[in-house]
């Protein structure tokens, strides 16, 4: 994605402010530009990209909220930190309100301005990455939304053939998230015969069995939106990285929007992070709210999600990990789909075994942590 430009722009009329803050800026890694005044600052900015922005709320002329949103309209995605006087705090507290990054009251502590363009700064390369990867993915998705066209395009010959055609599509369109996740491994299969089998158990028609096992692999297809660094990073998220993770939800329903023989899909894609007790995302519907697909998709891509290693864990075990869910009947999952799920422990080691990949299951037992831990 490249190395971010970590460039900063200062706008204030004091000299000795000014001077100060170029040289504690300066030592730390960063290109500095200072400027006295707002129209400068405009013209300048139309010129040179910057990373952050320090403004003076109170200066000659323009004022630095005047400035602050005059810098935005150019650069809608340039974090400003505001600098004021502590009679201005809440003028400075009502730019955030309007979509300024922070603010600083003088006299400051020169380190809280530096950990306040440390932060702007990350931000900026986080927003930077994220636009890179989205043009990117929407290249990777055209193409193959063109090859996916023409291929059933071709295959309109009879109904057997199209039937034929679209399931054979669907294996290929969850492979998509492959493009951007290199740990999926055998998780879409697995995860598709685990929703058969509780499908199955749960009294449900053929028709529903055979659609929940070919729409389920497409439930993380919206994490092509995803950043691969986010993916595959080994800590904890940040708070904005999460929130660039949960979007997957919202981004994968809007990929298989509109495609009659895809409604289920995009149901599961939307709901499979929603929490029987209201607590999921996106939307915290609760209850039989969910569809069905979705709460037996939860169940499912969880447990496998337990056994599986990750960047961030270790696989647990097969009676760890069932142990974990039982836990969270009526709260994480419908307790009734669970119930049938934990039914069916034997059949459902069989399936991890056959299909397993680099995250087999374990016997080696690891101490439990919460369900949902897993993005």
């Amino acid at each position: 994605m490249g190395t971010p430009l970590r460039r900063v722009l200062v706008v204030e009329d004091e000299e000795a402010i000014r001077s100060l803050l170029d040289a504690a800026l300066s030592a730390n890694g960063y290109t500095v530009r200072t400027l006295p005044d707002g129209p400068r600052a405009i013209a300048l900015s139309r010129t040179e990209a910057f990373d952050a922005a320090i403004v003076d709320i109170k200066m000659p002329g323009m004022d630095g909220i005047e400035l602050s949103r005059s810098l935005r309209a150019i650069d809608p995605e340039l974090p400003v930190i505001l600098m004021t006087a502590h009679a201005n705090v809440e003028s400075a507290r009502e730019a955030i309100r309007l979509g300024a990054y922070d603010y600083i009251a003088k006299p400051f502590d020169i380190d809280d301005v530096l950990l306040s363009v440390a932060r702007a700064a990350e931000r900026r390369a986080l927003v930077i990455d994220r636009r890179a990867h989205q043009q990117e993915l929407e290249a990777k998705v055209e193409e193959r939304t063109r090859q996916l066209c023409e291929a059933m395009e071709r295959l309109e010959k009879s109904f057997r053939e199209t039937h034929q055609a679209q399931i054979e599509s669907i294996f290929v369109l969850s492979r998509v998230t492959e493009l951007n996740d290199e740990y999926t491994g055998n998780h879409i299969r697995r995860v598709s015969c685990y929703c058969q089998e509780v499908a199955r158990g749960v009294g449900c028609d053929a028709q529903f069995i055979e659609q929940i096992a070919y729409s389920s692999p497409m439930h993380d297809i919206g994490k092509v939106s995803v950043p691969s660094k986010i993916l595959s990073k080994p800590g904890k998220l940040t708070p904005d990285e999460f929130e660039i993770m949960k979007q997957h939800a919202v981004n994968g329903a809007r990929v298989l929007e509109g495609i009659p023989f895809l409604a289920m899909a995009r149901d599961i894609a939307l709901t499979h992070h929603e929490r029987y007790d209201g607590t999921g995302y996106p939307r915290g519907i609760r209850g039989t709210e969910i569809p069905l697909s979705g709460r037996i998709v939860a169940v499912a891509d969880v447990f496998d999600a337990l056994i599986s290693r990750r960047p961030y864990k270790e696989p647990y075990s097969f009676e760890d990990s069932l142990n974990i869910m039982s836990a969270e009947a009526g709260k994480h999952f419908d307790p009734h789909v669970l119930g049938v799920f934990l039914g069916l422990a034997d059949h459902i080691r069989d399936i991890a075994l056959v299909l397993s990949d680099n995250a087999t299951p374990t016997d080696a037992g690891a101490s439990p942590v919460a369900v949902g831990s897993a993005p």
